[in-house]
């Protein structure tokens, strides 16, 4: 009788450690305060993975915020505020009125307003934008830009690939400028390039004088805990006169489909004007927290701002931006405000649809009172998890009268938004949780009707290489599908 009583205390006793666990886990969740459904998702792993599940959180769920911001970074918006050459956009941005289309329903003062408070994001007015829909044109052209500079050029990207024919060839056009004295700056995303970018190649470009750093090398027993916070943005400055932003990163795929793909569709843009300086701007910011090293609030980094300059087209944009450690989660915001304040159409292009739970209330919403809403996802996916999650919201939607599409002619990686054949928005930010709340993010929204009929055109193209998703393909999803997708929903805001 010895050995049940034996395995009876044994039992009790990892059963009262486990309540233990569970007790001093949720302590730990609760004092982070976070949504409802954020803390059910965490606890539910700590449930199902004893102590594995509470070193996950610690590395990828643990609110850090509090701890970083003691550390003497610069914030997000600091350099957009600060630098007193931007004093002519601050005066813009008072007298919205006169640069927008102040329509009846004064969505874009409203937007503009909303976008300057939740981060800093001045409103530019003189700027030229070209729209790329494809890589190869939009890496031509940059290479031909790149060949041109004279002073300096600044590239950050959250994928950078060093082993194929446009890494090489991007590698060669930069020691060659930094060889004729252009200052060069890269900062590149240390996941999204650990296996795509090699040392041999970080040293050759050191070896010419090219400045190169990781964004949060989190190996550095000092930084362990921002493995979780990526820097998702794509961003390159030449010369303080050219930029360019948008969903490209920098990588062969983006050109031909790469091995995995047959066709690689993605969205990005070049700017020339006012909206260059916000660019270098937000540039400056990631730099100075990565590396602690040059003034790059220096004015020669900025070329001198006249708001009357005509030699520009009158295309207003701002550059709202996010990171783990902004006070506001404002692409979130932009996004949802965007729902909120259409009246007659919503298009939306996102290679993931992972939405936040006040998103997907407002797309209801608007589908409901008669607003076109259609979403446009891939279909061919690069990353199975929130591709299955994404059908557990499809039904809601479908049955509130949104239209949801399937891209089919290769990889969707675009992130567009539309609504009313007025704004638009181009960057950075998919549609999920992760580009909200965690990643460092950047979008180009745009209050123009001639570039929004641009992007407009192009969704409609879109379509006809897709498939429109209904509620019996649904329907015909089998039980052990629905569950695999009702599972992956649970832990979708912490994916």
């Amino acid at each position: 009788g010895g050995k049940p009583m034996k395995n009876t205390i044994n039992i009790a006793i990892l059963i009262f450690l486990f309540q233990l666990y569970l007790a001093f886990t949720i302590v730990v969740l609760l004092l982070d305060n976070r949504e409802p459904a954020e803390t059910f998702a965490w606890i539910f792993l700590f449930v199902i993975m004893p102590g594995f599940g509470f070193v996950i959180y610690l590395v990828f769920g643990r609110n850090w915020r509090r701890t970083y911001d003691q550390k003497g970074r610069m914030s997000q918006g600091a350099a957009k505020s600060l630098v007193t050459l931007f004093k002519p956009l601050k005066e813009v941005q008072e007298d919205k009125s006169k640069s927008l289309d102040h329509s009846e329903n004064r969505t874009e003062e409203d937007l503009s307003t909303l976008l300057y408070n939740n981060s800093h994001a001045l409103l530019t007015t003189r700027n030229k934008v070209e729209i790329f829909h494809e890589g190869k044109d939009k890496f031509n052209l940059l290479k031909q830009d790149l060949l041109s500079a004279k002073k300096f050029i600044h590239m950050e990207y959250f994928i950078w690939r060093s082993n194929d024919d446009l890494g090489r060839e991007i590698r060669d056009i930069l020691i060659k400028k930094a060889n004729e004295g252009v200052e060069v700056r890269i900062l590149y995303d240390f996941s999204g390039c650990f296996f795509t970018l090699s040392t041999f190649y970080i040293h050759k470009l050191r070896k010419n004088n090219i400045k190169i750093y990781p964004f949060f090398n989190y190996l550095s027993p000092f930084k362990w805990h921002t493995f979780n916070y990526r820097n998702h943005r794509k961003i390159v400055v030449i010369d303080g006169e050219i930029g360019y932003t948008g969903g490209m990163n920098l990588g062969q795929e983006y050109i031909d489909g790469g091995k995995k793909f047959d066709f690689w569709r993605d969205t990005h843009l070049r700017i020339e004007g006012e909206g260059v300086s916000i660019l270098q701007a937000v540039f400056a910011i990631d730099w100075h927290n990565t590396t602690s090293k040059d003034n790059m609030m220096d004015e020669k980094y900025y070329p001198k701002i006249v708001c009357e300059d005509d030699s520009y087209d009158l295309v207003p944009i701002q550059f709202p931006t996010s990171g783990f450690d902004s006070q506001w989660a404002s692409i979130l915001h932009a996004y949802f405000s965007m729902i909120t304040m259409a009246h007659k159409n919503i298009y939306i292009t996102s290679p993931y649809f992972v939405p936040e739970p006040s998103m997907l209330t407002a797309l209801k919403t608007a589908a409901m009172r008669g607003v076109e809403v259609i979403v446009l996802i891939t279909g061919v996916p690069d990353q199975k998890v929130p591709y299955w999650a994404a059908y557990s919201y499809f039904e809601e939607l479908l049955k509130a009268g949104v239209r949801i599409f399937h891209y089919k002619k290769g990889f969707l990686h675009s992130k567009v938004f539309s609504i009313d054949g007025h704004v638009s928005s181009i960057g950075t930010a998919n549609l999920d949780i992760r580009s909200f709340k965690l990643n460092y993010e950047i979008n180009a929204v745009i209050y123009s009707k001639e570039v929004t009929k641009e992007v407009d055109n192009q969704f409609q193209i879109d379509l006809s290489h897709s498939k429109e998703l209904v509620l019996s393909d649904l329907n015909n999803l089998s039980v052990m599908v629905r569950l695999r997708n009702s599972l992956v929903r649970l832990i979708s805001p912490i994916l």
